[in-house]
């Protein structure tokens, strides 16, 4: 069976390979195609098709984009986009300002608890489009603040932890919007991790259905097989478009595998053709 993975992040954002490299690790595993889908940023997506391209590796152009629901946060996963349209990446700066301005107040916050951390300490800003938390937990724990990233997520920088900020999302219907609008499928990204969905993620796309989502993302490392049923027969019956991802972020989530997720995760490309029927 030809195996895809349509979730996966890069060094642009929140993971820890190259786009590069990335594709190169792809084609080691045997994967067909990937999509690469960093958190509100492009620019990884070439570099990868430059490199997936003459090892037979399809790119498909993809982000990750983080959302506001009626105040809770959920992602969004935009598909096949046109990376030459100007109004995605003229939209992606104000997406990254926001996150800017999170990090310094995430940043002040660590110092105001007495840790000496620095911009410089989250990582090589000429390598990196986008720093997120995991970039705050790997720095912490490399000057020995703590024994482990998952330490730093959970003592310091979740919700309710002195030093998280809540990020300034734009509206899921932003999102939804600018994908349409670069020509690319709107995805609802792992549905049944979201705490509030309450084991029932149903009303959650039914919203969101009926505001223009175009598909949800269905096998997921983390969703069980009778959620994956549910979800498949819900899509089956709305006419809505199937994909799958392992979330793939290399050493910062060192447990889940490029295409396996924790090593059963199977995405098969029939997907993916079906996808881009749609």
């Amino acid at each position: 069976m030809k195996r895809i993975d349509l979730h996966v992040h890069s060094n642009k954002s929140d993971g820890t390979l190259s786009p590069s490299e990335l594709a190169i690790k792809a084609h080691e595993v045997g994967l067909s195609a990937i999509a690469l889908t960093d958190h509100d940023t492009v620019v990884g997506v070439h570099e990868c098709q430059q490199v997936g391209a003459p090892l037979g590796l399809e790119v498909i152009p993809g982000i990750e984009l983080s959302a506001d629901y009626h105040g809770k946060e959920i992602h969004i996963l935009g598909l096949n986009l046109d990376l030459n349209n100007p109004i995605l990446h003229e939209t992606l700066k104000t997406f990254i300002k926001a996150r800017e301005k999170r990090n310094q107040e995430m940043l002040e916050k660590l110092q105001a608890l007495g840790f000496d951390l620095t911009e410089d300490d989250l990582g090589p800003h000429d390598q990196l489009a986008v720093i997120a938390r995991p970039h705050f937990a790997r720095a912490m724990m490399n000057k020995g603040y703590a024994q482990t990233m998952d330490e730093v997520f959970e003592k310091y920088i979740t919700p309710g932890k002195p030093a998280y900020v809540q990020k300034a999302a734009p509206t899921f219907q932003t999102c939804i919007d600018l994908i349409h609008e670069v020509g690319g499928k709107a995805i609802l990204a792992h549905p049944y991790i979201y705490k509030f969905v309450n084991h029932n993620p149903l009303p959650l796309l039914d919203e969101l259905r009926y505001n223009g989502l175009d598909g949800v993302e269905v096998i997921y490392p983390k969703h069980y097989d009778p959620e994956v049923h549910r979800l498949t027969q819900y899509c089956t019956s709305h006419n809505l478009i199937i994909t799958g991802g392992s979330d793939f972020h290399g050493d910062n989530k060192p447990q889940i595998q490029l295409g396996s997720g924790y090593g059963s995760t199977q995405v098969p490309y029939t997907l993916l053709e079906q996808f881009i029927e749609n």
